[in-house]
């Protein structure tokens, strides 16, 4: 189910790569209401390509003050991809926080641990800054072909982020470059592929502009560039015929926000695709405890259908392939929580928004709000463990059909009968009340 690691562990940006017969997910590391981004060592998370349910911690790979420019480990390792080099080896592309560079480690095994290897540099003679523009070092992707390896990069924004050296020159998008035999020296100039804030209009490209998040996939003889757009809530991609380009802007694989006119509360999105067999999934994030930096890795099946991306919902059941069973859910795993009829941005710093919002096992602070766990397979009753009970009510929907209604206590069970359905809660609370835990009752009853 999602999330995909437990409501306790914190994994954002993940990459997924099938390497051998297990799929690994390579991301960086938040923490329970965490004040930065990404303050964790990277930690790594595999599974057997036969069983995508059967999850397991690798436990940490690299540890952030191995970077020879971090040897205190004050600065947080960002998003990070892994590669397998034509030598055979695995390397993993990453950027320090505040650094316009990217940092390189080396592994025998995709498991790892990794140990420092070097640092992405530009091709001998070349003066990056003597360039009309050039990519900010940041969110590396990484796509190989045969014995080519190449790393897609950038960033773009129309604000100045303290610490972040940006300018004119390196927000323009997103670029892509080769790299020589010794996976960290450039073959060329890096190619600019996608356009960033501001740069859009009369492209492909408008309304969904290149932010951060840079992902290379192939399907057939077409390349996908992955990315987060301008909206942050959203992961697009792009197609081409080169791996270099020229790309056309193609759709939304998915997001963490908006959908079929319902708002969560939002902030960034980062992942990629994966195929494994005839399937596809796409990996993205979620945003818990009310700040932008406490992210929990999820998935989802996704439709590629006549050589494009359907746009896959958020939903709990994730990528365990059906529908969930009757049973006892904690109340964290809901993919919607927003007060009203719709979220708003989750703003930026430590101090979580004032509204309803997931803390590990339980939603809290809920008071005007909405609520949505999808999908169950068989629904007749659905009972509420709530704690700090206020005068108020509470109205369970499915299918968008209004089924039931009850005055809050600590114990509300809400009646009604669909199959395959969503179970939407509505609340109207006159102080803030916590959900605990959601059981599902069906024609046969199943505890977890």
């Amino acid at each position: 189910m999602n999330p995909l690691f437990g409501l306790h562990e914190y994994i954002p940006d993940g990459e997924p790569h099938v390497f051998g017969d297990r799929l690994y997910l390579y991301g960086s590391h938040d923490e329970a209401h965490g004040a930065k981004y990404s303050p964790g060592d990277y930690v790594l998370w595999s599974c057997p390509v036969s069983d995508l349910q059967d999850w397991r911690c690798d436990g940490v790979i690299y540890r952030k003050n191995q970077d020879p420019a971090n040897p205190d480990g004050k600065l947080c390792l960002y998003a990070p991809d892994v590669v397998e080099g034509p030598d055979g080896c695995y390397y993993l592309y990453y950027g320090l926080e505040s650094r316009d560079m990217i940092s390189v480690a080396k592994s025998s095994v995709p498991e790892g641990p990794f140990e420092f290897y070097g640092y992405v540099r530009w091709p001998e003679g070349v003066d990056k800054e003597a360039l009309p523009d050039h990519p900010y070092a940041f969110d590396p992707g990484l796509f190989r072909e045969g014995d080519r390896v190449y790393l897609a990069m950038g960033f773009s924004v129309d604000f100045a982020i303290a610490g972040m050296d940006l300018n004119e020159k390196n927000m323009r998008g997103a670029y892509i470059v080769e790299l020589e035999e010794d996976m960290l020296t450039m073959k060329h100039i890096p190619v600019f592929a996608v356009p960033g804030c501001g740069r859009g209009k009369g492209t492909s490209f408008e309304g969904h502009e290149f932010l951060e998040a840079s992902s290379l996939r192939k399907y057939g003889d077409t390349y996908c560039f992955i990315y987060s757009s301008q909206h942050q809530h959203e992961l697009c991609y792009a197609a081409a015929y080169n791996i270099l380009g020229p790309y056309v802007y193609q759709g939304v694989l998915i997001s963490n926000a908006w959908e079929n006119g319902f708002r969560n509360n939002w902030a960034n999105n980062h992942g990629s695709t994966v195929r494994i067999g005839v399937d596809d999934y796409v990996f993205y994030h979620r945003h818990t405890c009310g700040t932008q930096y406490s992210r929990q890795a999820c998935a989802e099946k996704i439709l590629f259908r006549n050589g494009h991306f359907e746009t896959a919902e958020v939903t709990c059941q994730g990528i365990a392939g059906d529908v969930l069973p009757p049973g006892s859910y904690p109340a964290g795993i809901a993919c919607f929580v927003c007060d009203g009829d719709g979220g708003s941005f989750i703003p930026f710093g430590a101090e979580p928004m004032d509204t309803a919002r997931i803390e590990g096992d339980n939603i809290v602070n809920i008071t005007q709000s909405t609520i949505v766990f999808r999908y169950f397979a068989d629904v007749q009753c659905v009972t509420l463990h709530l704690t700090d009970a206020a005068d108020g009510s509470v109205k369970l929907y499915m299918k968008g059909s209004l089924q039931d209604e009850s005055a809050l206590k600590h114990t509300v069970r809400l009646y009604g009968v669909q199959h395959d359905t969503d179970v939407t809660l509505v609340f109207s609370a006159q102080a803030p009340v916590i959900l605990e835990r959601v059981e599902i009752e069906g024609s046969s009853h199943e505890a977890l």
